[in-house]
């Protein structure tokens, strides 16, 4: 459907879908590379006023943003607050780790991602990136004839730019020709735009909120120097009969004595000369440019950053954590921003470049995720296994936290620490006096029985037993009133003991006993002073 003759003008560089005025296939246009030399490559010499920057901001708001963004690249050459935030942006983002992902394609993936690779992929990403400063970005793709294969990523300037009034860019040439974006194939410029306010995309950038501030900050170190002159060292009056205040010219050499007084701490006069030192510091505020200054870098560094991110804006676990969660925010947009840049065309037609469908998933990812905290993991672990007695197998261990482990070790269910000695030998202390008491156990069974007869111990035991089956023989276990009827017989239990015990073969357990406390002694598992005390008893 045509446009309208009222919205050519408006959207001069809008063109009709690619495929329509097009064919494929694709192939680099001469006219491209004759875009990406900066038109704009001397502005150093300007001297920003308030008046200047409004001029600026005037034409890029009319389309032509091409001295708006000459001095972003100033502003981030001459303020270094503002390049180190956008370079810790960039470089978080060139930090993750990227892939070509497919469930269905995996060979061509790898394939594709070996192209990429090669080509230099990184450096197009980091100039992607520049559209969060700018609202912007482009970046030419070199192709090999045909479009069978990228060779490398060409940056295209910000200032070779221009929009219509509808937002739409175009490319101005050396020359000065304007070349509408829309008029080269998809996949030879990869366009990037920042998400932000309305209008054209040259309003979107971060660099747009920051002029004023720039302005404003490096207005003031221009008139520090008159500051700290005039509040950092002391004043000088000097009074002078009105004879000689008259005389221009003995007034004039008075001026430079009392300036050489202040540089060289030194002087000469007469003797109806006075001077008088005052002291400029001691009215005004002596850190009123410092804190000005300082208020400009906070703005600044929030605007970039989400967050000021030291430790006295981030007291206490909440502002923290908040602040932890802007950077992941703002490093999960950036990184979606330039994931989107690439699937837009390049990825779609590097798949058809090698027979692919049009709906092969295939996409460019980039892991933004935050890193687990492994050390955290492995108190959980540790924790877990100690109150469950469970183990961890070795492949959940490997995987987890990227280590191999032989296959001769074991991880018992309560393993100690290697790396605290006290809490491994504290855990074979335990393990000892555990084995001690299970065999002690055992021993005295065995020597009673051994020693005292299986009379003698039935003797002992059978009437104990007698008495609590006569108590509790009958109470179910499942029961649900099985505490109430428990409890109702406890004293029945109590009152049977007494005629159970007086029946008991007392001396016959007596000399078992003994004898078992004997055997006992010579195995080693009960002290030669607890046997002599009651021996002797």
């Amino acid at each position: 459907m045509p446009l309208p003759e009222f919205l050519k003008t408006i959207m001069r560089f809008r063109l009709p879908s690619f495929k329509e005025t097009r064919p494929e296939p694709l192939d680099n246009r001469p006219d491209l590379y004759s875009t990406i030399i900066p038109e704009l490559l001397q502005n150093a010499g300007w001297r920003l006023t308030p008046s200047r920057l409004v001029q600026i901001i005037q034409n890029a708001d009319g389309g032509d943003p091409r001295e708006q963004t000459a001095l972003f690249a100033t502003m981030q050459e001459k303020e270094p607050l503002i390049a180190a935030h956008f370079q810790t942006r960039k470089l978080a983002v060139l930090a993750c780790d990227w892939d070509i992902r497919s469930k269905g394609h995996t060979e061509a993936a790898e394939d594709i991602k070996k192209e990429l690779q090669a080509a230099d992929v990184k450096g197009a990403i980091h100039h992607i990136l520049n559209s969060v400063v700018d609202g912007y970005s482009a970046v030419a793709v070199d192709w090999l004839p045909g479009g069978q294969k990228v060779k490398g990523f060409v940056p295209i300037m910000p200032d070779a730019f221009i929009f219509d009034e509808a937002g739409f860019p175009a490319l101005v040439g050396v020359d000065g020709s304007e070349i509408p974006l829309a008029s080269y194939h998809p996949a030879q410029v990869l366009y990037a735009q920042a998400e932000g306010k309305a209008g054209l995309p040259c309003r979107k950038g971060l660099g747009r909120t920051l002029l004023w501030m720039y302005l404003f900050k490096n207005g003031g170190f221009r008139d520090w120097s008159v500051f700290l002159e005039r509040f950092g060292m002391p004043f000088l009056l000097g009074k002078i009969p009105s004879g000689d205040y008259r005389d221009a010219k003995l007034r004039g050499e008075l001026m430079q004595q009392l300036m050489a007084v202040r540089s060289g701490g030194s002087g000469v006069g007469t003797t109806e000369t006075e001077m008088q030192m005052l002291n400029g510091a001691s009215s005004g505020s002596q850190t009123a440019y410092l804190d000005f200054c300082k208020y400009c870098d906070d703005i600044m560094t929030l605007v970039i950053l989400g967050q000021l991110g030291t430790s006295a804006k981030s007291t206490g676990f909440s502002n923290g954590g908040a602040q932890a969660q802007v950077r992941q925010d703002i490093l999960d947009a950036d990184c979606a921003l330039v994931a989107g840049v690439l699937n837009k065309a390049l990825i779609p037609w590097m798949c058809a470049a090698r027979g692919l469908p049009k709906d092969a998933d295939v996409e460019f990812v980039i892991d933004s995720e935050e890193p687990e905290d492994l050390e955290r993991r492995a108190r959980r672990d540790l924790a877990l296994t100690q109150a469950t007695g469970c183990r961890l197998t070795k492949e959940y261990a490997e995987k987890t936290y990227g280590v191999e482990l032989d296959d001769a070790a074991v991880n018992p269910a309560n393993p100690a620490n290697p790396a605290n000695p006290q809490q491994q030998q504290r855990q074979e202390f335990n393990d000892r006096q555990s084995a001690t008491v299970e065999r002690a156990d055992r021993i005295v069974k065995a020597a009673i029985v051994k020693l005292a007869g299986e009379g003698a111990f039935e003797a002992f035991r059978k009437p104990v037993e007698d008495a609590i089956a006569a108590a509790f023989g009958e109470l179910d276990a499942d029961a649900d009133d099985l505490v109430e009827q428990f409890s109702e017989r406890v004293p029945q239990f109590l009152e049977s003991l007494p005629p159970a015990l007086a029946d008991m073969d007392a001396p016959a357990f007596r000399k078992a006993l003994e004898e078992s406390m004997l055997a006992a002694f010579v195995d080693g598992l009960m002290p030669a002073s607890y046997w002599r005390s009651n021996a002797n008893g």
